[in-house]
Parts: C-alpha cells; structure tokens; sequence
C-alpha cells in the first residue's frame, strides 16, 4: 500500500532499501493514500540490533488517537528485515513506528492483503464474442493480473469480460479454491471506449458470499453517479467471515457488464498450522505454534530441526 509521510524526507519512500534514516529521528507516521485494514507490515533495518526496538501503532480513519496493534507478533524475515502481524478490523489512515529502532529505519511496506482473486476461477453469466474476434471478453480476463492499458498488445477485448445485451442482468463471479479473509477490493472498469461504456458499470452490485450459499453474506452497491475508471471498496468494519466467492451484478438498462480486472486483497483462511495462497504448507515453527499464513514467519522461530527463512528444511 502507498503512503506519504508527514516529515517529507525521502529516504523512507524512494523505494530504496539502502537508504535509511540518517538523522536521530525516533518517531515515524505515514498516511496511508488509501483508508484500509491491515494485515501486516514489513521494516527493513540498517542493523540486526535495532529489530527488537521498534513499535508499532496505528491511528483509524478519521480519528488521530494511536492504537496499539491487537495480538501484536513478530518475526525476523533475515537480519535486516522483519515482519510485523497487525491485523485491523477497521480501515486504518496512518501507521507510527517509534522507538531507538528507528534510528536505523530504511523501509517500510504496509499491507492491507495479498491479491486472492489472481488466477482463480471465474464464470459470468454469457459472453459477448464478435464475429472477428471470437476468442474475445473471457471470464478469466479479469483476474489475469493485467490491467488495462498495460501493454499496447493487450486490447480490452484481451483483458476484459464483456456480457450480451439480455433481459435478465449479466453477473460475473471469482470462486476461490480455499476461503479468504476480504480486506477490501479495487474494481477496474474499460476506459477504452468513452464515458458510455464506464456508465455500463453504474450501480453494480458486488457481494462477497460465504459456503455453504447463502449462510453469510456482504453486500456493496455503487451509489450511482457517473461510471469511474476504478472503484475502490473498503468494508466498514471489515468482512467477519471466510469468503468463498465474490459476484458482480449489473444494473445497466442493456444488462451489459463489463469488468477489466478485479483485486480482491486479503490473506487465505488457513486452519492452525498451514500457510500459503491455498494452505498447501505446513509451518514448521517451535513450540506448534502457527506461522505467518502470508509467508511462513515462524515468531518464536523455526522447530528443532528445521532452518531457513520459511523453517522449511533441516
């Protein structure tokens, strides 16, 4: 996640993991450009004897008050890098770190959650496909990771889904192969064909649904207005339960819908123990305990026989 920070030095925002702070500064707040929940943070560190001297907090959207971070954990990514567990119910708008470990700070990566959606399965209701280019507005378009104008090659018939005209109102889905936990979505409409087809996603509905379906349910619904490049959509307080799937539904008087890429961020619901984008790994942490589900980070470190980053080998 972007973010700016309030004393306008650069060394924290250039992207440059070799340049750090290098003033007596003990004290760091960034604003987030995008009000989210978060997940967790990443620091990099000049020196492995400040990863211990670092705090963190937070403040919510619209309130200046520092919170401490719920069931706060840690774990070493190497000597110069740690991770930092903060999982937030609600949106957040700034992140503090404070503490003598900040006077060797060099990076800071905030995340509200991993795309989940990338490459998963997705299906809509019919698909328009033109004489010409009948390979055209698959499902699948819209979580392809590519985004729209990425590449000159890549046409929104390429990278977009695209319903037929029809009486009833075309949907679009992403099922996902383990559930996640929905921090919030970024929904990119086509920009290629003038304010007309950007209209076509006015209104639309988009609801996050658990399994068995329909026991849970969120829902969300464009207030209307002008059709956007991008919608951004951020739960208020975040989803309280697994999601299995997510579904799309237009309310366009043609019934088209349009989708050009869809992020769904979150991290797996993995069950104690098991780590990774479809809980496919076993963590391998001292004492039983859990791991980092986003990268393996055992917090207490690695078991009796295990080593390496992910404590995945002897």
């Amino acid at each position: 996640m972007s973010f700016t920070r309030s004393g306008g030095e650069s060394w924290l925002t250039d992207s440059d993991d070799t340049t750090c702070n290098t003033g007596n500064i003990q004290s760091v707040s960034v604003t987030l450009d995008t009000s989210i929940p978060l997940t967790w943070v990443r620091v990099g560190i000049s020196d492995a004897v400040y990863l211990d001297q670092i705090q963190l907090s937070y403040q919510l959207s619209g309130s200046s008050t520092s919170l401490a971070c719920p069931g706060l954990c840690k774990a070493k990514v190497d000597n110069q890098t740690l991770d930092i567990e903060c999982s937030t119910t609600e949106p957040v708008s700034g992140v503090t770190l404070s503490g003598s470990g900040v006077t060797g700070l060099c990076s800071l990566y905030i995340s509200g959650g991993r795309n989940v959606a990338l490459k998963q399965t997705a299906q809509q209701s019919s698909r328009y496909s033109p004489p010409y280019a009948p390979d055209s507005f698959k499902a699948e378009n819209a979580v392809d990771g590519v985004l729209p104008g990425d590449t000159v090659e890549r046409s929104a018939r390429s990278t977009c889904t695209h319903t037929v005209p029809d009486t009833q109102p075309g949907w679009w889905t992403v099922t996902f192969s383990q559930a996640v936990d929905v921090t919030w979505f970024l929904i990119y409409n086509r920009a290629d064909c003038g304010q007309g087809c950007r209209d076509r996603l006015v209104n639309f509905t988009l609801t996050a649904q658990s399994d068995p379906r329909p026991a849970t349910s969120y829902s969300y619904t464009d207030p209307g207005g002008y059709g956007q490049t991008s919608y951004t959509v951020v739960p208020s307080p975040r989803i309280s339960f697994p999601v299995s799937l997510v579904r799309f539904v237009t309310a366009n008087y043609i019934n088209i819908l349009a989708l050009c890429e869809v992020f769904v961020f979150g991290e797996t619901n993995c069950p104690a123990g098991r780590f990774g984008l479809r809980c496919e790994r076993q963590c391998n942490c001292a004492n039983q305990e859990s791991c980092f589900v986003h990268n393996g980070r055992c917090p207490s470190g690695c078991a009796t026989g295990y080593t390496g980053e992910e404590c995945s080998g002897g």
